[in-house]
């Protein structure tokens, strides 16, 4: 009976052949760590080292994440001429000392040494931090807050602010207090109805919210009582201005048609030619048959798809962002299978003396890596995030 012949391995491969192998393995590698730093700079936010869910969704699909609804159109100009025509004949409706109130309520211990002066609320700007609409603030963290329990005071409620923990509330006697509370609860609620109208910036500047026409202003101290014109239609607050302005920044950030095509092109044929060739390195060790039969394509496959969901990452949503998001997965899949076919490709085509070389390159690579890390790149990202800081004061 024939033996059969042996298979080529790159063990096999003469001496001078492994080691231009080996160069071009280990350049393909130390390419591919200056793409992640080119990704970056490219699409990450300032602070992070790659970017995040937020920022590819932006990059691609030129909207926020997490997702929320695009703010509505200017409102209708008739509508707000009535609301004009109504302030002008001077119609009045009942309306609280908004500013007056956060002050008494929340400024004592949001401010320059008060027991939260981490979370200061003493201006609009302030204020506004805590208005952004997110997955675990729907409408903002102030409005989770006030709308909490009294049980949960100082971890995930300020309800206590109103009652409890309201300055004055230990001189006032059992009787008084109970007598207090349906002030105490209109005075939340007033600020319940100003955050979920928008927290319209003028009228806390004005000191006077319009409040909705079923509010029992009666129940209001009479110190936080006052009267104003109706809030327009469409009155945006800085949650909705919030809201404009991350849709906003979203679609400036997202790469164009132009920067898109040239990404694409590049890719496909530079990186096409080497994710291919480290296949069929990989393609020749003498690892099984199912190993080599799935990490050999396995890196081409996925940039294709990869540039694939940058396309499709630009339908209209709520599709197109989990296209973004999918790229995660996909650039994930080429990162770890081209490490795992230059790794493997290099211990397989070696002998004992050859693995222990290889064994102190990869220590001495590591180290040389931690070391850039802490002296390069976390001060890199730290005085980034030390400029975004700055910038938002």
């Amino acid at each position: 009976m024939t033996a059969q012949p042996s298979r080529f391995t790159l063990r096999d491969l003469p001496i001078p052949a492994k080691l231009v192998v080996s160069a071009f393995l280990v350049s393909v590698g130390i390419g591919y760590l200056w793409a992640l730093a080119q990704i970056h700079f490219k699409h990450a936010s300032p602070g992070n080292s790659m970017p995040t869910t937020a920022d590819l969704v932006s990059r691609f699909s030129g909207v926020p994440w997490p997702l929320e609804p695009k703010p509505e159109p200017d409102p209708d100009p008739k509508k707000e001429g009535e609301v004009a025509k109504a302030d002008a004949i001077g119609v009045k409706v009942n309306a609280v000392k908004v500013k007056q109130l956060m002050t008494n309520r929340c400024v004592g211990c949001h401010s320059k040494d008060g027991e939260k002066e981490e979370v200061p609320l003493g201006t609009y700007e302030d204020i506004a931090r805590l208005l952004i609409k997110t997955t675990d603030h729907p409408k903002g963290h102030l409005h989770t807050v006030v709308t909490g329990s009294r049980k949960n005071w100082n971890k995930k409620s300020m309800v206590k602010a109103f009652f409890e923990k309201s300055a004055d509330w230990e001189d006032l006697t059992p009787e008084a207090r109970k007598q207090q509370e349906p002030q105490r609860e209109a005075e939340r609620l007033a600020l319940v109805a100003w955050v979920e109208a928008g927290a319209p910036k003028a009228q806390y500047e004005a000191d006077a919210f319009p409040l909705p026409a079923d509010f029992k202003s009666q129940d209001l101290p009479e110190a936080l009582r006052t009267t104003a014109a109706p809030l327009a239609p469409g009155a945006a607050g800085a949650a909705e201005h919030t809201a404009a302005e991350k849709w906003k920044e979203a679609k400036r950030r997202q790469l164009s048609v132009d920067s898109l095509t040239q990404s694409t092109h590049a890719h496909l044929l530079t990186f096409s030619v080497l994710w291919a060739l480290t296949g069929i390195v990989f393609a020749f060790t003498s690892y099984s048959t199912c190993l080599r039969a799935f990490l050999s394509p396995v890196v081409l496959v996925a940039q294709i798809a990869d540039i694939a969901c940058w396309w499709l990452a630009r339908l209209e949503p709520p599709v197109g962002p989990y296209f973004a998001l999918a790229i995660m997965a996909t650039g994930a899949v080429v990162g770890i299978g081209l490490t795992a076919q230059i790794v493997l490709s290099l211990w397989n085509m070696y002998g004992p003396k050859g693995k222990l070389v290889l064994a102190i390159l990869f220590l001495t690579g590591a180290g040389l890596f931690a070391l850039t890390y802490v002296k390069v790149i976390e001060p890199q990202l730290e005085a980034e995030r030390k400029a975004v800081e700055n910038e938002g004061k």
